[in-house]
């Protein structure tokens, strides 16, 4: 049964959650409504322009940059939900695994089945409450990495009478690799980033397909003003967007410890 506590833990995680959605998306928001801003700017600055471009270049040339520009987006988003997939992935099998933990410890016997389920305990605690304030920001230090180490330690001294308690014993060093391996993997997403090459082309061709329509001449009618500024918007929503997700673990869509979190609430860990 959920008690009021944890009622109250769940409904705080929800607020911050949305909170921190909100600000990301007033981000968004104001970037958009800023780069349209500059567009109309920009536009009545070059209202009174003369210039006729030749109409075969701007027809071809336009197609391209946008395509261009579609190309390195769509290959950085691409690239950012793969890692982030990747490490939500591993955080769910990782709490498959303690969960398969935890539970193994039936087939031990008692004394050694109770220091089993205190290291389950501690090492979930530990995930939710040390190693995500580091993944958060790029980083992830060997505590858990060691607190597994000693509990495969644990685990090998252990010497079952009966054959059950030989198969436990043998099922659960398994689940401790599998979440070794999770855990290796959650580690390698925290370091993730895109290259800096691809970051740049990102800023480069959305400048670029920002500016073209003023570099093309364009008409000071309200139409084409909106137009461009609308455009203006997109690209520079796209530049935040493709920041926003270059972390696996922050941001709008960033990996959340909660399936851990649900298996440490069944356990008893805090």
């Amino acid at each position: 049964m959920v008690t009021l506590s944890d009622g109250l833990r769940r409904a705080i995680r929800v607020a911050m959650g949305a909170a921190l959605l909100g600000s990301e998306t007033w981000i968004v928001v104001v970037a958009g409504l800023v780069s349209a801003g500059i567009a109309v700017a920009i536009a009545r600055l070059v209202r009174n322009r003369e210039l006729e471009p030749e109409d075969v270049t701007i027809g071809f040339l336009g197609p391209s940059l946008a395509a261009m520009y579609l190309l390195v987006l769509a290959l950085s988003l691409a690239t950012e939900w793969q890692t982030i997939g990747s490490a939500q992935q591993a955080v769910s099998n990782e709490a498959t695994a303690v969960q398969q933990l935890y539970w193994s410890t039936a087939g031990l016997p008692a004394p050694a089945a109770a220091g089993l389920r205190t290291r389950v305990r501690d090492y979930t605690e530990t995930v939710i409450h040390h190693d995500w304030p580091l993944l958060e920001r790029g980083t992830l230090d060997n505590r858990t990495e060691q607190m597994l180490a000693s509990t495969s330690s644990y685990l090998l001294q252990l010497n079952p009478s009966t054959a059950s308690g030989a198969t436990a014993q043998q099922y659960a060093l398994g689940q401790v690799s599998v979440i070794a391996t999770s855990r290796s993997a959650r580690e390698a997403a925290a370091g993730s980033r895109l290259p800096g090459g691809i970051l740049i082309a990102v800023i480069v061709t959305s400048v670029i397909v920002s500016v073209f329509p003023f570099a093309n001449g364009i008409r000071s009618a309200p139409v084409c003003v909106a137009v461009a500024a609308l455009q203006a918007a997109l690209v520079t929503v796209g530049i935040v967007v493709v920041f926003q997700l270059n972390h696996a673990y922050s941001g709008p869509l960033g990996a959340s410890p909660a399936p851990l979190a649900e298996v440490a609430q069944q356990i008893g860990a805090s």
